[in-house]
């Protein structure tokens, strides 16, 4: 079976490449586009651009399975400054890969998407829930979008019959190693190491601190997708999050005292784009395939600072 990995050098899917070429069994055909390809064991590269549908044919030509991770990431302050353009980008890149791998020799797409699709609730949501009402505030966009490329990936599959097998990922929030650290385009969980290993002050939180996330380790989600890489034909969706959801305020509190920040001043904001909470179930994928989060949130977090300690002044 040869393996591409669609989106290879972003957070995902370069920990996707670490995790396979570390089995060292199947080929692994990467992409990248303006990031340089890193060194992995038994992994051919492949430069390509999925705005453009010639290119996205030639990049996973002969490859067996097809792992969707490429697109630009919707965060708060993405569609803060610019609600559409990351919505349409992830539209034209997501759909002229899934349709080249289609319409070429691909039997299998796993396919990363987002728990950005399901609307407010204060319950634990499952899989079903996905769908049953908008999604919400400034999510309504991204979020109909990944419930489209859900629906392009399903239809695919169980109706037109051009993929054997079509697996949508839904992850929490993932964060690790070379994660987007820029103020103006990542999640708070980069910016908030970055203030604490530069030492701003004050360190200021959005909201009252007390809203909740799930997070998972990109690590641990390369696993799922390694986990899925066989599975029975059809179309399944499932949620990928951790057993345990955390405050942003005691993520902060955690990473200052991992980092020995102890003079720290913090400044609460009030106001807060995302939710207050999102809270959905892993137990589907965990039952159907024995997968379990590896990586602690404390572990987690002491590895990012270390990581970005050491590469602040490389990427």
């Amino acid at each position: 079976m040869t393996i591409a990995v669609a989106g290879a050098t972003g957070l995902i899917g370069r920990h996707v490449v670490e995790v396979l070429a570390g089995q060292g069994t199947e080929p692994v055909i990467a992409t990248h586009r303006s990031r340089p390809p890193f060194a992995a064991a038994g992994v051919r590269w492949v430069q390509c651009d999925f705005n453009d549908r010639a290119q996205a044919s030639q990049a996973i030509a002969g490859c067996d399975s097809v792992v969707l991770c490429a697109g630009r990431v919707s965060t708060s302050a993405v569609l803060r400054d610019e609600p559409v353009e990351s919505v349409l980008d992830n539209l034209r890149i997501v759909t002229n890969a899934m349709e080249a791998a289609a319409r070429g020799e691909t039997k299998r797409i796993v396919l990363v998407s987002s728990c950005t699709g399901y609307p407010p609730s204060l319950e634990v949501l499952n899989e079903e829930r996905y769908e049953t009402g908008d999604p919400p505030g400034h999510w309504f966009g991204v979020g109909w979008m990944h419930r489209y490329l859900e629906k392009q990936l399903e239809w695919y599959v169980r109706t037109l019959g051009w993929l054997e097998s079509g697996v949508v990922l839904r992850p929490t929030l993932v964060y690790g190693p070379h994660d987007d650290f820029d103020p103006r385009t990542g999640h708070f969980l980069p910016s908030l190491v970055r203030r604490v290993v530069e030492r701003s002050s004050p360190i200021r939180l959005a909201g009252d601190g007390n809203q909740t996330r799930n997070l998972i380790h990109a690590r641990d989600l390369a696993g799922a997708v390694k986990a899925v890489l066989r599975s029975e034909p059809g179309f399944e969706a499932f949620n990928v999050a951790t057993p345990d959801e955390v405050s942003v305020r005691s993520i902060l509190q955690a990473l200052l005292a991992a980092d020995g920040f102890r003079d720290a001043v913090v400044e609460l904001e009030g106001q807060n784009l995302g939710p207050a909470m999102l809270r959905v179930s892993g137990s589907r994928f965990m039952q159907a395939t024995g997968w379990r989060p590896a990586t602690s949130i404390h572990q987690g977090l002491e590895e990012l600072l270390v990581w970005y300690r050491a590469n602040r002044h490389v990427e």
